[in-house]
């Protein structure tokens, strides 16, 4: 397409006249990058003078000029002019603070202007600042020689932005745009000026709260010595299986804390990208409505962590703490954990974590040590199963709490059954489930069943023939059993045993005696049944066999339990008539005279 102009001149002063109020415009945007990060609270456009920056205590008036050539003093005679009649204001206290004045150009002075800027008659308030001067103030941008480097110093100013939705180069024209128009005294705009605490949404920095804390239970029933929320530790790491009641715990409780509170469930969060991740969120939920303090957080070029240690910056200043709570916390590296909870004094974490490999690594890294959620009492759950229309003593209860290892999912899902499936009897319901006879899958199977297959075969027989013992066993009687059991060698038990204490599927108790837990017994227990009765009945012999040897010795009645019901399972008929008569007891060292 041809193109025409009557007058070549006219058009050149045209696109001159465009091309300075263009550079302008780009130099506030890059005051604007830069305003929080130098305490600038307001940048005003076309008032006084091209570019106004506003500090508590101090106004810094820029006077912005592009030029082909040198600049030279006759291109700024008005401009000296009115800073001395601005000067004049504050002297006589018409205007608050200090004033400094900047002659902004993007091209170096001529030799005699050079000269004039050096002397002692020029005003000690008065700077010239262009693209090869020493800096002038860091609220101050260095200018450029061009108006495409220009562009190209704002794009980079804006792809340092926490949290930008906004491709860098769409916003450093949209915030030209803004500059025109707020020039033009035309809205949103129209007072010429541009707060610090409109700058998130100037920017489009997308800081909403994403995740919010889980809606406790409608009916919540504390755990056995529940722990509060917040205690004034830095750092915490509660562990339990799925189904122990973490979450639910965190929300309840978290309605009785007057502390800060951020939930984040960082399950799909990958390590190098949780600071950011959490940064987004606790921003959101402590400063989200205050639109000045995100504007002094969310500084460009700061990353997750500067924006923790700033969040916890302004918490101090208003001496407060704030707790956040990261759920899953297992899948995490505890390298990524460290910088995170390093990030600043003001902020205590929760950690929410299912048992695994990543745990004793986090202990050992933080510094830490787990804490376990109790389950719930004989009294909690017979509560629970009142509410159901379920009917039991303690001894049923006690049973129950046994199959479910007491952890509340599992606990309220069997009594669920037990209300729907056996008449609400709580008793019948524990036979049908210790007897693998109940049609029903429940919530503990189908949640610890993608735990238990994920085990390899070692591990799973152990937990197998384990399953049978609700009492502890050390490490050397264990072994036995799975020799007799699955002719499992030492070396490859101990492997397996260590590989469960990690997933927490082994409890421990004291220094050398371990069980495998509760809630994991039944699949256990399923699966040595589904292996073939010899290795049932070699697995029942090697405890019975082991607890008579040990029993002498260990006068702990649940090992005297445990063995009546492997002689009852075994149908040992004769060892059970002689252990009713006061002289095998007497002989195991267990009877104390009384029954």
């Amino acid at each position: 397409m041809e193109t025409f102009n009557l007058d070549p001149r006219q058009l050149a002063r045209i696109e001159a006249v465009h091309r300075g109020f263009l550079y302008q415009h780009l130099y506030a945007a890059a005051c604007l990058f830069d305003a929080a990060r130098a305490g600038v609270t307001h940048v005003i456009v076309e008032n006084d003078e091209d570019v106004e920056l506003v500090q508590p205590d101090r106004r810094i008036y820029l006077q912005v000029k592009t030029r082909a050539s040198n600049l030279i003093l006759s291109d700024i005679d008005g401009a000296l002019s009115r800073f001395a009649a601005i000067r004049q204001e504050h002297e006589e206290g018409r205007r608050s603070g200090s004033c400094q004045f900047v002659i902004v150009s993007n091209s170096a002075p001529g030799p005699e202007f050079a000269k004039l800027i050096t002397g002692k008659e020029w005003p000690s308030d008065t700077r010239l600042h262009w693209p090869q001067s020493p800096a002038v103030d860091e609220a101050l941008p260095l200018p450029w020689r061009t108006i495409a480097d220009g562009f190209e110093a704002c794009r980079a100013a804006a792809e340092t932005l926490p949290f930008s939705v906004l491709a860098p180069e769409t916003l450093v024209w949209k915030i030209a745009g803004r500059m025109m128009a707020a020039a033009g005294g035309i809205e949103p705009s129209s007072n010429h000026t541009f707060t610090v605490e409109e700058l998130p949404a100037l920017f489009e920095q997308l800081v909403v709260q994403l995740q919010d804390f889980p809606a406790p239970p409608l009916r919540y029933r504390p755990q056995e010595h529940e722990p509060n929320l917040a205690n004034g530790q830095r750092v915490r790491l509660v562990v339990g299986l799925s189904g122990a009641g973490k979450t639910s715990w965190v929300s309840q409780t978290a309605l009785h804390t007057s502390d800060r509170l951020a939930y984040y469930d960082i399950a799909e969060i990958s390590g190098p990208a949780l600071a950011n991740a959490v940064a987004r969120e606790l921003a959101a939920r402590i400063f989200g409505s205050r639109g000045g303090k995100l504007g002094e957080i969310l500084l460009p070029g700061a990353s997750g962590t500067e924006i923790l240690f700033a969040i916890g910056r302004h918490l101090a200043e208003d001496k407060l703490t704030a707790t956040v709570v990261l759920d899953n916390a297992h899948r995490i590296a505890a390298a990524d954990l460290v910088s995170l909870v390093g990030a600043s004094d003001q902020l205590q974490f929760v950690l929410l974590a299912q048992p695994s490999a990543t745990i004793a690594r986090i202990e050992a890294t933080l510094g830490v040590k787990a804490e376990l959620l109790l389950g719930w009492s004989n009294e909690t759950a017979a509560a629970e199963g009142a509410s159901l229309g379920c009917r039991g003593d303690f001894s049923d209860y006690e049973r129950l709490l046994k199959i479910t290892g007491g952890l509340p999912l599992y606990v309220q899902n069997a009594l669920k059954i037990a209300a729907e499936s056996y008449e609400g009897v709580v008793t019948r319901v524990c036979a049908a489930l210790e007897d693998r006879t109940h049609i029903v899958e429940t919530a503990q199977e189908l949640i610890l069943s993608d735990v238990f297959d994920r085990f390899n075969d070692p591990e799973r027989r152990a937990v197998a023939a384990l399953s049978l013992s609700d009492v502890p066993l050390t490490q050397s009687e264990a072994s036995v059993v799975l020799k007799r059991a699955f002719d499992l060698e030492p070396e490859i038990a101990a492997t397996a045993f260590r590989r469960l204490r990690t997933s927490g599927t082994i409890q421990i108790f004291g220094v050398d005696r371990f069980k495998i837990h509760d809630a994991m017994r039944p699949l256990g227990r399923t699966y040595l049944s589904d292996a073939g009765g010899e290795h049932l009945q070699n697995a029942r012999e090697a405890i019975r066999d082991l607890l008579i040897k040990a029993l002498p010795n260990d006068h702990d009645r649940q090992r005297v339990f445990l063995l009546l019901r492997m002689f009852v399972a075994l149908g040992n008929v004769k060892p059970l008539v002689e252990m009713a008569t006061d002289e095998i007891f007497h002989e195991l060292v267990i009877w104390n005279g009384s029954s």
